[in-house]
């Protein structure tokens, strides 16, 4: 009765000692990330300052992308 206590005992030291650990790891990525972002706003904030073009919108590429196909259309018509 005694060995299986001290083994449980032991056993739920070690899981609390991992669970620790994996919070702290946790921790760490989610602080990682929160800088990310900061430093991903600072920089677009710069960007937007300096007055570098915006990227583009979704439709803006879709419009760009069908324009592309059509010209390529006229060039294979104007080759023939």
């Amino acid at each position: 009765l005694l060995r299986r206590l001290v083994t449980l005992i032991s056993a739920q030291a070690a899981l609390g000692a991992s669970s620790q650990a994996f919070r702290k790891q946790a921790e760490g990525a989610s602080q990682a990330a929160r800088q990310y972002l900061e430093d991903n706003d600072a920089l677009r904030k710069k960007l937007e300052e300096s007055g570098g073009a915006p990227s583009p919108t979704r439709d803006e590429n879709e419009t760009l992308k069908a324009k592309v196909e059509s010209l390529k259309e006229e060039l294979e018509l104007s080759k023939k």
